[in-house]
């Protein structure tokens, strides 16, 4: 290395704090991937619960905010890089934090990686493009922006969710014109949904306004800590009311025009609704969500990988050699980020040609460690409100009453998101179709407590090695 690089590039350095709020906000809006979102997540939630459909989003939306809220309450109180690995780090046990790190690094590139294989299904089913083509096309520019850095990361997440929130809100204008502005009641009794079929939806429905999760690992990024959780809550409030609005649209669309049937039994219902209705443009839509949700989404969950890899081999978990700082950016983490998710995508996509499929196995096997983490985040958050309440019954004032009860509703946050994540997780274990999944899933699982004994050890060698007094 030479004496320029000495002086731009360092180990275990800290990140420049460059994202404002709107900043993250639009990062986060990315990894949500509101129309791809549409295209698959929505799928089962029309499936399932019919033209009771934009109710359950909504419902699935409160109970998203709950563990957004646990990402506020901790993101004020830990400003690092890292996200649920520090959460768990700090307010859990070292092991811990490595199992959580460990597990969020399979749900981000898993999941940054679905939207590929999602986005090159997309583009072969509106213009017959090659998927393995359509891959590679969208994934050298999520990668190059990776690699420019932060700031133009999220100058282009702006850009791109503007356009996308406009499109939006414009598609959901087009359906309720083509309905005459006449609106159905989804409350009528024909349309409420059986408890199991209710439940059914609502597990697709927790994966619609979630996103929030790409921009948690940022936090040494962000100009206010603080400003983590409160983007998360933005997202979460305004994608799932947006995608309440565009599903009951196209349901009120459909009901107008007597399809309701053919769009209820649908293979795709918002595909397949866009080519009835909208003819020969119904293609526009559906190359606009492929290359923007294609590039935005992934480059949002690359960006947390890579400042998880940092954080992880800062604390010593991973090799040092990632937590090299170039420039404000951890450039080596970076790099191994873009060649991970190649790794992970392009191989599958070149032996099972059929993205579709691969994009459902990796969603629902990205969901299972999404959810042991928001599992470790809220019991971080748990611990965190038994460790304040315990300081706070030391002092006898109006300010630590206030306390106490602001604690104790942390408290009771974190176990109701628990509560709620265990129950989806439990259904995912309990489902035939997600064996294959569930297989994985325990199989990576096991690989890092592995890890974790056999850095425990070296540790331990090298401890008994250093000389004595």
């Amino acid at each position: 290395m030479t004496t320029s690089e000495r002086t731009t590039a360092t180990t275990g350095g800290q990140l420049s704090r460059k994202l404002g709020l709107l900043d993250l906000v639009f990062l986060s809006f990315g990894g949500q991937a509101a129309l791809l979102s549409l295209l698959t997540y929505a799928t089962g939630v029309v499936s399932y619960t019919g033209v009771f459909a934009p109710v359950v989003i909504i419902i699935g939306t409160l109970l998203v905010l709950l563990n957004a809220a646990v990402v506020y309450g901790l993101s004020k109180r830990y400003g690092e890089a890292g996200g649920y690995y520090i959460y768990a780090f700090y307010s859990l046990t070292r092991r811990l934090g490595l199992e959580t790190g460990w597990l969020y690094i399979m749900y981000s590139v898993i999941y940054g990686s679905a939207y590929f294989l999602g986005a090159a299904y997309v583009l072969r089913y509106a213009i017959h493009l090659d998927p393995f083509l359509a891959a590679i096309i969208i994934y050298i520019p999520a990668a190059t922006f990776l690699v420019l850095g932060i700031r133009p990361s999220a100058k282009y997440a702006e850009i791109a969710s503007i356009i996308e929130l406009a499109a939006l809100i414009y598609i959901s204008l087009v359906n309720l014109t083509i309905a005459g502005f006449r609106f159905y009641n989804p409350f009528s009794l024909k349309s409420i949904p059986s408890s199991s079929l209710l439940a059914a939806g609502m597990l697709f429905a927790i994966g619609i306004p979630t996103g929030y999760g790409s921009i948690t690992p940022l936090g040494g990024e962000a100009i206010r800590k603080e400003y983590i959780g409160k983007a998360a809550i933005i997202v979460v409030i305004v994608g799932g009311l947006l995608a309440s609005m565009v599903i009951y649209s196209l349901l009120d669309a459909s009901l107008a025009t007597g399809q309701i049937n053919f769009i209820l039994t649908a293979r795709i219902p918002v595909i397949d609704f866009m080519r009835k209705f909208y003819g020969d443009l119904y293609a526009i839509p559906l190359i606009f969500a492929a290359f923007n949700d294609g590039v935005l989404a992934p480059l949002s969950f690359m960006a947390a990988t890579s400042r998880t890899l940092y954080a992880m081999a800062k604390n010593g978990m991973l090799h040092r050699g990632l937590a090299v700082i170039r420039g404000d950016h951890p450039f080596n983490a970076v790099i191994a980020t873009v060649i991970i998710y190649g790794m992970v995508t392009f191989p599958a996509l070149a032996l099972y040609e059929r993205p579709f499929a691969l994009f459902l196995v990796y969603g629902s096997l990205a969901g299972l460690a999404n959810l042991f983490v928001h599992v470790s985040a809220n019991f971080s958050y748990i611990l965190e409100g038994f460790r304040g309440l315990r300081r706070a019954m030391t002092f006898n004032s109006l300010k630590s009453f206030n306390w106490i009860f602001r604690k104790f509703t942390d408290i009771l946050i974190g176990f109701s998101a628990s509560i709620i994540s265990l129950w989806a997780m439990t259904l995912s274990f309990m489902s035939k179709n997600l064996q294959l999944e569930v297989d994985i899933f325990i199989v990576w699982i096991i690989i890092g407590f592995i890890y974790a004994e056999v850095l425990d050890e070296l540790k331990s060698i090298r401890s008994s090695e250093l000389p004595q007094g």
